[in-house]
């Protein structure tokens, strides 16, 4: 079943923080967005990412009212705002759960919402913060789940509805435990 528009704008690391934030500057905003690539991208609008992310509010109870804080912490990761290495001691600190399940946070993200683009979020991260990603970065030391590759959408320009993009790097299943597989690429 689709997300209702307005829980997608509410979710989408693209459009949280737009309307609400004072002062937001949306040329400045926009202009970054142009700058990357068009797979990040399809990951800030694409409404799976928003399903994603209710399905994380939804697994983790505690974080039920604080989908927009993690779609934020989804759009300063893509972006290069922070780097995808500190995202656990960002969730620690900005959605206040202990570090144990941070963790578990942060490798759904890389593991699933990520994965299909996750050569170009090392490519963004080893141009903005140089020598901190490991040449060998994986994310799983036991492998990655079964994902379809990200395709580009049509248009980047978005008026009022984001466009339905094909990209299929979450399906929507249920959020699986994280069996260990917890990843730190401070220490890599």
């Amino acid at each position: 079943m689709p997300i209702p528009l307005n829980e997608h704008l509410r979710l989408s690391p693209y459009f949280v923080d737009t309307d609400k934030s004072p002062g937001f500057n949306w040329e400045r905003y926009q202009s970054r967005i142009d700058d990357t690539p068009e797979n990040l991208f399809n990951v800030l609008v694409d409404e799976n990412t928003s399903e994603f992310i209710k399905s994380l509010t939804q697994k983790y109870i505690q974080l039920s009212v604080q989908g927009a804080d993690i779609a934020r912490l989804i759009r300063d990761t893509v972006l290069a705002d922070i780097f995808i290495g500190d995202m656990p001691q960002e969730i620690t600190r900005r959605l206040g759960v202990d570090p144990a399940t941070a963790r578990e946070i942060a490798n759904l993200i890389v593991s699933q919402l990520f994965a299909p683009v996750l050569e170009d979020i090392k490519k963004v991260h080893n141009e903005k913060y140089p020598g901190r990603l490991p040449e060998k970065f994986t994310p799983l030391e036991k492998g990655r789940p079964e994902v379809a590759e990200a395709t580009p959408s049509a248009g980047r320009s978005l008026t009022g509805q984001a466009p339905s993009s094909t990209a299929k790097h979450y399906q929507g299943q249920d959020l699986p435990e994280s069996g260990g597989n917890i990843i730190d690429l401070r220490n890599k």
